[in-house]
């Protein structure tokens, strides 16, 4: 567990969710140790099929099915001095779906999946209020006319009674993190946030996350692959592959000093503008991600690592070698 968090509001310890198929066992998050802090802002990054999105679904308590957690905790505190293990929770059950959506939401990665085509935009953010708040259709109306107008959607009170294909890229993404907020949560979880956009909105859409951060008082879980973002807006970083935490550091720390082979890696191949005598070809990690089936001994990078050695084949443990930066690498046991 990161060490050194004053004012947690969830705590997340030794937690694993496998998906049991027909071909095996898919260990997609392997004993994952995070602290998300009360207004703060926590990066999870990796590549695709590291674990990140299935680790947000077990907060959510939204893991589908043949998943499920098997193991470990998810404290969540609720701010009045009582805790409660969201890990120990039916996902069904009544406290599950207080907790989900009204002290935490969630912004998925695909707004045009996530969004029902055949409701307005309006009905499926007051649907969100009626439930949780028990305030009067008209009350919910203009609370969603509100928050629309809070992330930024000119013409809100036009715009609520649209239909998601009417809408473009940016604004669906718009209408995602307003349906998320509407019931003002602790905690937002954003996944992949800014895929698929163009690059100026994917810069409004970081701006508004933080705006509203700051507005609302609320913490963050971003899950991004795009070290941009994360430099962009996290306060500390967990760096993911095949379900467990390779290395987790403040966000400044992680750029000045990586230290897994795996987080120097990724660096590594993050493209970059130069002129054009000074351009090199483009670095990737080599080899692939193992398969999701395996059971590997050892370190889960050691295969694709240019610094492996004969340790590698037992497991590292995770490590501190810094102010609250640990490492799971024997390059530093």
């Amino acid at each position: 567990m990161p060490a050194g968090s004053n004012n947690p509001l969830i705590q997340i310890h030794g937690l694993r969710t496998y998906f049991y198929t027909d071909d095996g066992i898919v260990r997609a998050v392997d004993g994952v140790d995070l602290v998300i802090e009360e207004r703060g802002v926590l990066g999870v990054i990796g590549e695709t099929g590291s674990g990140k999105t299935v680790l947000a679904l077990s907060v959510m308590r939204l893991v589908p099915p043949p998943g499920r957690i098997v193991e470990g905790s998810i404290l969540y505190h609720r701010g009045n001095g009582s805790c409660v293990d969201l890990a120990l929770l039916d996902p069904k059950g009544n406290v599950a779906r207080e907790i989900r959506g009204k002290h935490i939401s969630m912004v998925f990665q695909e707004p045009m999946v996530s969004l029902n085509p055949v409701y307005t935009i309006g009905e499926q953010i007051i649907e969100s209020i009626v439930t949780h708040q028990k305030v009067p259709y008209r009350e919910a109306r203009e609370k969603a006319v509100h928050m629309l107008e809070q992330v930024g959607i000119p013409e809100p009170a036009k715009r609520i009674d649209d239909y998601p294909h009417q809408l473009s890229g940016g604004m669906r993404q718009r209408a995602m993190i307003a349906m998320a907020l509407v019931c003002h949560p602790r905690l937002l979880i954003a996944d992949e946030p800014t895929t698929a956009l163009d690059v100026t909105v994917q810069a409004q859409i970081l701006e508004l996350l933080k705006r509203l951060q700051q507005e609302m008082d609320m913490a963050i879980m971003i899950i991004t692959h795009n070290l941009g973002v994360i430099a962009e807006i996290a306060d500390y970083v967990g760096v993911m592959y095949l379900g467990r935490i390779m290395e987790y550091a403040s966000w400044t720390e992680l750029f000045e000093n990586p230290l897994h082979p795996y987080t120097q890696d990724l660096f590594r191949s993050i493209p970059y503008c130069a002129r054009k005598k000074d351009r090199k070809r483009l670095e990737v990690i080599k080899g692939d991600i193992p398969d999701p089936y395996a059971r590997i001994e050892g370190c889960l990078y050691a295969s694709r690592c240019s610094r492996f050695s004969y340790r590698c084949l037992e497991d590292p443990p995770l490590v501190e070698k810094g102010d609250r930066h640990l490492v799971r690498c024997w390059l530093y046991v």
